[in-house]
């Protein structure tokens, strides 16, 4: 020990604490089960990829990847929380959605429905393992689960890691190490020597492009597929594994003391006398004489066709006014009052709006589009008396009662094959003499799918050979991947040849 310039002893100074060690993740039998479950999944991902015809959104892949998607969840963890209804409720509707990639071909669906399904995928993920602080009935619900969905695939990358150490984890990847390092180099080598041999030999060359076409065979792909694959693995496993191994205490669920209503109550006075004078003035323009445009200088048919969206739009938003100002503020009897009226008023909104798109209809005919607003209104008109009730009762969950309504009227709409309906709709009129027969064949000009197509056999006496030929040579081609087949594609690829 040695002296300080103060001639005290000087103290030595102790080593700096190590850092305890990391607390290795849990690696047993079902996460080196989880290891090959990721494996095949990533593989079917690549191959989906990689198969994927880009012309189209996919279709029958997609259902195939959800198949996929429960698959590795249930022999992974297990069906626990599958006894509960909520989760056999959003298993069906998962399954429901999922299917409609393989039955119908309508592309705007498939576009939405992409949507649909990793939001559906994720709050049922996250409700059978009970890894979300907030319930299904919260609509804040729905960012937590996406966000989980989003950190899943890279919060848990370790525990693969702490699989392939344990004992039992290194043994097998021994075993399996040699035949991925000679898969990796056989795969390329093979295919070099025989694009070198096709090029010496020219019977050979012959023969073996018969065969590699047969076969569809690529050896330059055989490798781009193995390595995506491998490389995809961990982000696959760490999100399983994060899913089944995220325990959160549920969230405490804040009591909103209310604040003034006096500023709610003169946004919602104000909307309501905004509203009454736009009506008063409408109504004179839609419902009494034409004139009354004619000195506006506004056909009628350009004044049916104009404001629809805009309409819409606004019942929509008055109806989140209604929400926020009954969220935010405490009870009233003013603030109740002025929200019923302008419910009220916005239901005059919409019929308004539905009155303008049926004139619409009437000229033009329906199409996927409008039948689309049609649903929309209805939905809006459900929400609305949700809305109503809301008001007069505090304690009601709107968004626990508008949720599965919302979902059972999409999944509806989507079984509906609302293409057949507007095709058969357009061709009563022309039946009728209303619209001309161009209205039904121009629905499959806009390359949105053939749902439709059957009943353009019944609805003319010649069918366009310019429709059925296109659709004969999209359907072929949509029917040649497995990622893009349909069953309403292979129905009318067999109807059209």
């Amino acid at each position: 020990m040695t002296e300080s310039n103060t001639g005290m002893p000087r103290i030595p100074a102790s080593p700096p604490a190590a850092p305890p060690p990391r607390e290795p993740w849990r690696a047993g039998a079902g996460e080196r089960r989880l290891l090959w479950l990721s494996l095949g999944l990533s593989f079917l991902g690549v191959s989906f990829l990689r198969d994927w015809s880009w012309r189209a959104l996919p279709g029958l892949g997609v259902t195939v990847l959800t198949a996929g998607w429960y698959a590795v969840l249930f022999l992974y963890r297990g069906t626990g929380g599958m006894e509960r209804r909520v989760n056999r409720v959003l298993m069906g509707a998962v399954t429901l959605l999922a299917l409609t990639f393989a039955i119908f071909s309508n592309q705007w669906f498939r576009f939405w429905n992409s949507g649909a399904l990793v939001l559906l995928l994720a709050v049922h993920t996250w409700e059978l393992c009970g890894g979300g602080r907030l319930g299904w009935d919260r609509a804040g619900m729905v960012f937590e689960r996406l966000w989980l969905l989003l950190k899943g695939p890279f919060v848990r990358c370790g525990a693969l890691f702490d699989t392939l150490r344990s004992e039992k984890g290194e043994r097998r990847l021994a075993q399996s190490l040699p035949v991925l390092i000679g898969l990796a180099v056989t795969l390329p080598v093979l295919g070099v020597v025989t694009a070198v041999l096709m090029d010496a030999d020219a019977v050979f060359a012959m023969v073996a492009g018969d065969v590699l076409e047969k076969l569809d065979v690529s050896f330059s792909e055989g490798p781009v597929r193995l390595i995506l694959t491998i490389l995809l693995t961990p982000l696959c496993f760490s999100l399983f594994y994060f899913a089944a191994h995220t325990e959160q205490a549920p969230g405490v669920e804040k009591v909103h003391t209310g604040r003034d209503p006096l500023p709610a109550v003169m946004l919602l006075g104000a909307l309501d006398g905004l509203y009454v004078l736009f009506l008063a003035v409408q109504s004179a323009a839609l419902f009494g004489d034409r004139s009354y445009l004619i000195k506006a200088g506004i056909s009628y048919a350009e004044y049916a066709r104009g404001g629809f969206f805009q309409l819409v739009g606004l019942a929509g938003f008055n109806g989140a006014v209604i929400l926020a100002a009954v969220w935010l503020c405490r009870e009233d009897k003013r603030l109740r009052v002025l929200s019923t009226a302008l419910v009220g008023l916005t239901v005059v909104l919409l019929v308004s709006a539905g009155w303008r798109m049926t004139l619409y209809v009437s000229v033009y005919g329906l199409s996927f589009k409008r039948c689309l607003t049609y649903w929309g209104m209805g939905m809006l008109s459900v929400a609305l008396a949700l809305i109503v009730r809301k008001v007069w009762r505090r304690e009601f969950r709107f968004f626990r009662t508008a949720a599965p309504i919302a979902l059972a009227g999409w999944l509806a709409l989507n079984y509906a094959n609302i293409d057949g309906i507007a095709a058969r709709y357009n061709a009563w009129q022309v039946e009728r003499g209303q619209l001309a027969e161009s209205a039904v064949t121009a629905l499959f000009y806009t390359r949105q799918g053939y749902d439709g197509l059957p009943a353009l056999a019944g609805s003319m006496d010649g069918p366009d050979a310019q429709v059925l030929s296109w659709a004969g040579e999209m359907a072929a081609e949509d029917c040649g991947s497995w990622t893009t087949w349909s069953l309403s594609a292979a129905r009318a690829r067999r109807w059209c040849s």
